[in-house]
């Protein structure tokens, strides 16, 4: 592949863009985890307010959320989520 002008390799488009953030995303969980065994290392669980700034610096770097279903629900829009009430 050949450079583009501004030094990015040609046909990198979006994909390149997507990947540089799920390393950043990468980059920040384990930051974030580095931090937590330190604190556990320095004495035990963290306390409320390296808690909330470990979380705050998580959020600052981009990182999300996310909450998965127990695997024994079925999925939504499945036979169990029709809105049916009993």
């Amino acid at each position: 592949m050949q450079n583009d002008s501004d030094g990015r390799t040609a046909g990198a488009g979006t994909t390149g863009h997507a990947a540089a953030k799920r390393a950043e995303a990468g980059r920040a969980r384990f930051h974030v985890a580095a931090q937590k065994d330190a604190a556990l290392a320095a004495g035990g669980k963290p306390d409320e307010a390296d808690a909330a700034r470990m979380v705050a610096e998580f959020h600052a770097r981009g990182g999300r959320v996310t909450v998965c279903p127990p695997a024994d629900e079925p999925p939504p829009g499945g036979e169990g989520d029709r809105g049916e009430t009993s």
